[in-house]
C-alpha cells in the first residue's frame, strides 16, 4: 500500500444521513490527527444527533439541506439507509471532483458509480461501532488516498482492491453480538459465585483483551497452535473447548457464516 500523502490543506467532509455509525465516524475523524484541518457539514437528517455533534465540535455544522452539504464539501459520506440511496442521490447535483464514500450496505462502488455521476471517485467504507474509540477494523474499497488520510489513526484500515470481498468481511463482523453474549455469560456466572459484579466484569474483560492482544501478536501461520498452547490435557481450558466442540458450536458458527455469505453473494448478483 502506498504511503498516506503528506497532510496539507483543509479537508471538507460532508455527511448525508447522520446515523449512529456516521456520527461515531465523524467523532473519530474530528478528534484524529487531522482534526484541526477537518471541516464537517452534516445534513439535517437525524436532527438531534447532528445538533449534538455540532454542539460538541467547533468544526462541525449542520446544513439546511443535502445539496448544501455537497456544495460545501469535497469528500461526501453517503450514510443513508440502503433503500434510500437512489432516491436521495437523484435529487442531488454532484461535482466531478467529489469523492463519494458509501456507508450503505449493498452499494459497492461499481453499483453506486452510475448513481452518483459525474463524481469520478467512488468507494465503500465499513466502519464498526468501536471506531469512536479509535480501534477496530475499517474496510475501504478501493483504496482512495484522500479517504485513507482522513481515516488515519481511526482504527485498522483494511483496503480491498476486489469489492466482492467486502461481503465476506461483513459476514465475519457478524460475530460482534455473540462475542458480547459470551462475555456477559462468563461475567454473570462469575458474579453468581459470590464475587462482586465490578470485579467479575473487570476480570473477564481484561482476560478477553489479553487474549485478543496475544492473538494479534501471533503470526497467521501459528494461529492453529493457540488453542492447544492455552490448555493442558484434562485441564479446565480443554474441558470447556471440548464441551463446545462436542456441542457443535464451532461447526454451527462456520455453517452460519457460510450460509450468510452465500445468500449475500446471490443477492448481489440479482
Amino acid at each position: 500500500m502506498d504511503a498516506v500523502p503528506a497532510a496539507t490543506g483543509t479537508i471538507r467532509l460532508g455527511v448525508v444521513g447522520v446515523g449512529t455509525i456516521a456520527a461515531l465516524l465523524v467523532e473519530a475523524v474530528v478528534t484524529g490527527p487531522h482534526g484541526d484541518r477537518v471541516e464537517v457539514v452534516l445534513s439535517p437528517r437525524s436532527p438531534h444527533r447532528a445538533a449534538d455533534l455540532a454542539d460538541r465540535f467547533a468544526s462541525v455544522r449542520v446544513a439546511a439541506d443535502n445539496q448544501e452539504v455537497l456544495d460545501a464539501s469535497d469528500v461526501v459520506l453517503l450514510a443513508v439507509l440502503p433503500p434510500q440511496v437512489a432516491d436521495v442521490c437523484a435529487g442531488l447535483e454532484l461535482r466531478a471532483d467529489h469523492v463519494v464514500v458509501s456507508l450503505a450496505a449493498g452499494w459497492p462502488p461499481s453499483v453506486l458509480a452510475p448513481v452518483v455521476a459525474p463524481a469520478a471517485t467512488v468507494c465503500q467504507l465499513i466502519p464498526l461501532p468501536m471506531v469512536s474509540l479509535r480501534t477496530g477494523p475499517i474496510v475501504l474499497s478501493p483504496d482512495v488516498p484522500r479517504v485513507r488520510e482522513l481515516l488515519e489513526d481511526c482504527g485498522d484500515l483494511v483496503v480491498l482492491d476486489d469489492e466482492s470481498q467486502i461481503i465476506a468481511l461483513s459476514c465475519a463482523s457478524a460475530v460482534m453480538s455473540s462475542y458480547f453474549e459470551l462475555q456477559r455469560t462468563v461475567v454473570d456466572w462469575l458474579f453468581s459465585t459470590g464475587l462482586p459484579e465490578q470485579t467479575s466484569h473487570d476480570y473477564v474483560t481484561a482476560l478477553l483483551l489479553g487474549l485478543a492482544t496475544e492473538g494479534r501478536a501471533t503470526q497467521p501461520e501459528d494461529r492453529a497452535d493457540l488453542p492447544v498452547e492455552h490448555e493442558t490435557p484434562g485441564g479446565l481450558n480443554e474441558q470447556v473447548r471440548r464441551a463446545l466442540t462436542d456441542a457443535g458450536a464451532y461447526e454451527t458458527l462456520t455453517a452460519t457464516l457460510a450460509r450468510m455469505h452465500l445468500e449475500r453473494r446471490m443477492r448481489a448478483t440479482t
